[in-house]
């Protein structure tokens, strides 16, 4: 098939047909595209073209993966476009649990909420649950259209689109469908296709390492104990009620010692499984309660939420360890996955070819480090922003965020740097980012500059919004790894407001458990140096990247990027900068940096 000819728009945008080709050859020539192409620059549709003339003309299934529900709307608006240029059929699969009309199953974690429908399906209890009449599936089946024909045969709308997988060319589905073991292996019976003829589409790969460690471990709070217990105690009659209330409670004051343990340890601490061998109550005598208390309460149990935690113990893989950790003044057990790529390469290595995008898409070696990818059979197409020339960027030479160098000293230069370059601006946002919580609050103490806007935990975009209303010109503080550094979108007349990009030091990742331990399992795969690109280079280059990008996101804008860490000049991190169009210039003082930061506000900003 062509792809000319079902290209949904009257031209190409740079790049975009060369995107659609080079996926077109990779899903035939069974191979993993790496395709980095800048934020808003128009993905989507190429690579759904390149995908449907494949699969259309080799009987493949195209499985499209995003990371929430909310990411529905790109592909939805593509395949609507492209529909209309070549028939083809494709379901939106929106999560189970979200469109379950039976109220109280929220509070389920994914995996235990499937073993509740089960159980509930199968005594009859469920009202939504029927067998349904075959759907005849044509077009594009969105979560709209979903929900309004399960309405009209009054059955569950989720039984309604798993009706309809064996019939479309298109899936649409989160992370979990492909990469969660349980849910896999029910989902892949469900689509009516072999493994091997199904090619797959990571959308917003940039993520992908971290969600697979979050989608396969487990967490269980002091909270959800509790609760149990009281389960147990009102609704159960069996005759091990008495046994499981103690076992409960011996788990429940073994976690409030752990608590006062992880304070002293920076918040976490790990465990050794043998540490709970005499504490905890059996999961299989867990489950069987809980089955018998939700037909009392009518809802799903907690205690089927520690049965499902405490059964991952017993059954536990290598690549996981047991922590203990302080979340929301409460303490939770993790089951926490360090070896992602051992369960991501079960999937990788069995499906035709895949393609993982992102405008912000990581280095090759780390994604197939943290993936699994085999190299032999992985491409790589970049793009770098056709904007990203529209950014001057400039790095301060002797200064360094590393956690051993940070003082008074660090955020002295770096406040004077950050006061100097906001001086220099006349109007828009200042966007400065640090690599921690922390750090934010301590470079807020040194900084004279005002109006300033310091991110907290509550922060939102509507709070940023109504500051940057407010003022002729504001600097926002925040965290790398918060929530306003990936989300925040300030425009104003088509133009953005930010103007000028301030990255306060290199937001690599804190030497945590987790990065600890990933770091540990890969260095015996692939070397010391290359684990720690992987685990701390790599993740600390795309966030230099993405708060880059708030800034020029068309040909309208312009801005000023200041680097104040002499680390972002190393190779790695350059070279991965470069890839994306940004280009970074050396200076060697906090003067110097203000002196050219001002002539190119006075060139390209102002």
């Amino acid at each position: 098939m062509d792809i000319r000819e079902i290209w949904p728009y009257s031209e190409w945008r740079p790049g975009q047909q060369e995107i659609a080709e080079a996926v077109y050859r990779c899903f035939l020539e069974r191979k993993h595209l790496l395709l980095g192409y800048p934020m808003g620059a128009g993905k989507t549709a190429p690579v759904l073209a390149g995908s449907l003339a494949a699969l259309l003309d080799n009987s493949l299934k195209l499985i499209y993966l995003v990371k929430t529900k909310s990411q529905f709307q790109a592909p939805l608006r593509e395949l609507k476009m492209l529909n209309r240029r070549v028939a083809f059929s494709a379901v939106f699969l929106q999560n189970k649990r979200d469109l379950c009309p039976i109220k109280g199953t929220s509070v389920l974690q994914y995996d235990e909420f499937l073993k509740f429908c089960s159980e509930l399906s199968r005594s009859g209890l469920c009202p939504y649950f029927k067998r349904l009449p075959k759907i005849e599936v044509e077009g594009v089946l969105s979560p709209r259209k979903i929900v309004q024909l399960a309405s009209e045969v009054e059955a569950c709308p989720y039984e309604v689109a798993k009706a309809a997988l064996s019939q479309a060319n298109v899936v649409v589905a989160a992370y979990n469908y492909m990469f969660d073991p349980d849910i896999r292996k029910i989902f892949l019976s469900e689509l009516g296709v072999k493994t091997e003829d199904i090619v797959l589409v990571v959308d917003e790969a940039h993520n992908l390492p971290y969600v697979l460690i979050d989608i396969l471990s487990k967490s269980l709070s002091r909270k959800k104990i509790r609760k149990a217990r009281q389960e147990i105690s009102r609704y159960y009659t069996g005759l091990n009620r008495a046994k499981l209330e103690r076992n409960l409670y011996s788990l429940y004051a073994y976690m409030s010692k752990l608590k006062k343990i992880a304070r002293k340890s920076c918040g976490e601490v790990e465990l050794s499984i043998s540490d709970l061998a005499d504490l905890v109550p059996s999961p299989e005598e867990l489950a069987k309660a809980a089955t018998s208390v939700e037909i009392a309460l009518e809802r799903p149990s907690v205690l089927r939420s520690v049965a499902s935690f405490l059964s991952s113990l017993s059954s536990r893989k290598p690549g996981f360890i047991l922590t203990a950790r302080i979340e929301e003044n409460d303490v939770v057990l993790r089951n926490l996955c360090v070896s992602p790529a051992h369960e991501a390469r079960k999937v990788f290595s069995s499906i035709r070819g895949s393609c993982l995008m992102s405008g912000t898409l990581p280095p090759r070696d780390h994604l197939i480090h943290m993936v699994g990818l085999e190299e032999e059979k992985t491409a790589e197409l970049r793009m770098s922003s056709p904007w990203a020339t529209r950014v001057k960027a400039l790095a301060l030479r002797g200064v360094s965020s590393r956690f051993v160098e940070r003082g008074f000293g660090t955020y002295e230069v770096m406040a004077k740097a950050i006061d100097g370059l906001f001086e220099t601006l006349k109007e828009g946002v200042a966007l400065v980012v640090a690599p921690s919580y922390d750090m934010v609050k301590a470079l807020r103490t040194h900084m004279k500059s005002r109006p300033i806007l310091m991110e907290r935990g509550d922060t939102s975009i509507g709070d940023v919004m109504k500051a940057v209303k407010a003022s002729k010109k504001l600097l926002l503080l925040c965290a790398a790894w918060g929530k306003l550094a990936e989300g925040v979108e300030l425009r104003a007349n088509g133009k953005s407001l930010i103007k000028l990009v301030a990255v306060a030091g290199l937001p690599v990742p804190e030497p945590s458990i987790l990065n600890k331990s990933l770091f540990e399992h890969l260095k015996y795969s692939v070397g010391s140096e290359a684990a720690w690109r992987s685990v701390y280079l790599a993740p600390a280059a795309v966030k230099v990247a993405q708060a880059v990008g708030r800034s020029v996101r068309s040909k309208h804008d312009t801005a000023v990027a200041a680097m104040l860490d002499e680390r972002v000049l190393n190779d790695y991190v350059k070279n991965f900068l470069a890839s994306l169009g940004y280009e970074i210039v050396a200076v060697g003082s906090v003067e110097e940096l203000i002196e050219k930061s001002k002539a190119l506000f006075g060139e390209m900003v102002n």
